[in-house]
């Protein structure tokens, strides 16, 4: 109660802290005869700082901003707080493209951002709501159907946040697997990529809400946090598959899957982070662990073998990293018990060390940390039909391994104090590829189940049209005989997922006229 009176005697208090800048209403209108995209923006701030506005074009959905386009108006520093506000931007370089661009714009008002006021957002009935769906047999024979939805849940979480959502695909074992990518890129220094990845597959007869639903969950969780804000370095979230058939899908993202030009500057590995027990005897250790790591050994036995610690595993090269988790964690988290491993080399030497999805990263020489409550040597449910959602699973523990790698890539990306928001504009077709006066457009319905091809001012003998997905899919053939002047209907047979969509269409001569559909 008396906490109360102060507060409303002194109502500064209760929002002490500075807030982040708030982007409304930023909307696009572009005239390709004159070359011109103009952009209209709203933006609060409570304390009404000036504040930096920046802007980066996209031609491929936000994987990347690397187009160069000049702008003038209310763009830069200083921009006041207010409503609208316009920025004029010269297009003549994207004229001669064909397809759907992304503009994104940042307001930042150079305000050192509140890690504590953000790790303190981590919610523990979210977790525990997420992996109340996760849990199930998310297994490529077993538990297809669950291992399809949590994919879906990715998928649309990814999207959701307006994240560039990719999906690695590579065969195994009679199987497609999948890793769910959802990038947010960087305002700075966008070819260093910070990443928090788990792996959301499990063994065929266990449910694997530890194993490794709270890993899944955890990076979701980091997901919705840190995509909020702007970011100088990228951030990626990654959902791995197959793990449990032997690090496939990180393996293959490391040897295949890393963009070129990106520098991995850490890797946060989520594998179990829920079981938690304050009982001696709880926890055991892996033979030979006593000789590796005589310090990490003294502290487990000097507190009776107890399993209420995470531990923070970082070969050679990932120390620094290791230490970054750890000092978040003594800071932001103070009531974790975290115990870091130095593990010599690339963990060669300790091979019950290499089992999760640091390891292909640990031998690809970058720097990456693998976050567990140590797997079989605490759960006894591990690989079980018995690893459950209300087995032992402390959600407490588990918002607080959430906590401080939260706040480790938070300050390894370099988190902005500001707030990002996107909007697309679309180019037609080049016309040089067509008769003088003559227009050809493709369009989508609203349904996304039909488009719309639009012929003006010319005529031809056929319309072939091929439809691939964004990883080059071919989805839909169809051939249109002599289309009539005006508008025609194309049936695409299903409902397709929302996204950007690669048209080719083929006209007599040989000629092939290529368009970006963006079905919402």
């Amino acid at each position: 109660m008396r906490l109360t009176l102060f507060l409303l005697a002194f109502p500064c208090l209760l929002s002490a802290q500075n807030q982040p800048p708030v982007i409304e209403n930023l909307t696009t209108s572009v005239n390709w005869a004159t070359k011109t995209l103009t952009l209209t923006y709203s933006v609060t701030d409570a304390e009404n700082d000036p504040l930096e506005i920046s802007l980066a074009f996209s031609d491929n959905a936000g994987k990347t901003y690397s187009l160069a386009v000049p702008t003038s108006g209310d763009v830069g520093f200083p921009v006041a707080p207010g409503s609208g506000h316009t920025v004029t931007c010269d297009v003549t370089t994207l004229a001669a493209v064909v397809g759907a661009f992304t503009v994104r714009l940042v307001a930042d008002d150079k305000q050192p951002f509140d890690i504590q006021q953000l790790v303190n957002e981590v919610d523990s009935t979210r977790l525990r709501a997420d992996l109340q769906f996760i849990e199930g047999i998310r297994h490529r024979i077993t538990g297809l159907t669950h291992l399809n939805e949590t994919r879906d849940s990715l998928r649309n979480l990814f999207t959701n946040r307006h994240l560039h959502l990719a999906e690695q695909t590579f065969a195994y074992s009679n199987t497609t697997g999948r890793n769910i990518i959802g990038t947010h890129r960087g305002t700075a220094s966008a070819e260093k990529v910070v990443i928090v990845d788990a792996h959301y597959d499990t063994v065929s007869n266990a449910p694997g809400a530890d194993d490794n639903g709270s890993g899944t969950v955890g990076m979701m969780e980091i997901t919705r946090l840190l995509s909020r804000y702007p970011a100088k370095k990228t951030l990626r979230f990654i959902g791995f598959d197959l793990e449990e058939d032997g690090l496939i899908g990180s393996t293959r993202y490391v040897s295949s899957g890393i963009p070129a030009g990106d520098q991995i500057a850490g890797v946060f590995n989520f594998e179990m982070i829920g079981y938690y027990s304050e009982q001696p005897n709880t926890q055991t250790l892996p033979n030979g662990f006593n000789l590796l790591f005589p310090d990490a050994n003294a502290a487990v036995v000097n507190n009776q073998y107890r399993g209420d610690f995470i531990t923070n595993v970082g070969n050679t090269l990932s120390q620094p990293l290791a230490m970054a988790f750890a000092n978040a964690a003594a800071t932001y988290v103070p009531n974790l018990k975290v115990i870091t491993l130095d593990v010599p080399g690339n963990g060669q030497l300790a091979p019950d060390l290499l089992r999760s999805d640091h390891a292909p990263f640990w031998l690809g020489n970058y720097p990456a940390l693998m976050l567990t409550d140590g797997a079989n040597f605490r759960n006894e449910c591990y690989h079980t039909p018995q690893d459950t959602f209300d087995h032992k699973l402390n959600f407490t523990f588990m918002a607080n391994v959430t906590k401080a790698t939260l706040a480790a890539a938070a300050k390894l990306a370099e988190i902005q104090h500001g707030d990002w928001a996107t909007a697309t504009f679309e180019n037609t077709v080049a016309t040089h590829d067509l008769p003088e006066g003559c227009t050809l457009r493709l369009r989508a319905a609203t349904t996304r189940n039909m488009l719309y091809l639009d012929l003006r001012g010319c005529s031809f003998d056929f319309v072939a049209l091929d439809l691939f997905d964004a990883r080059g899919v071919l989805l839909l053939q169809t051939k249109l005989a002599q289309p009539s002047e005006g508008t025609t209907p194309i049936s695409l047979e299903k409902m397709l997922p929302a996204g950007i969509y690669t048209a080719q269409l083929r006209l007599p001569g040989g000629r092939v006229v290529g368009q970006q559909v963006v079905l919402r």
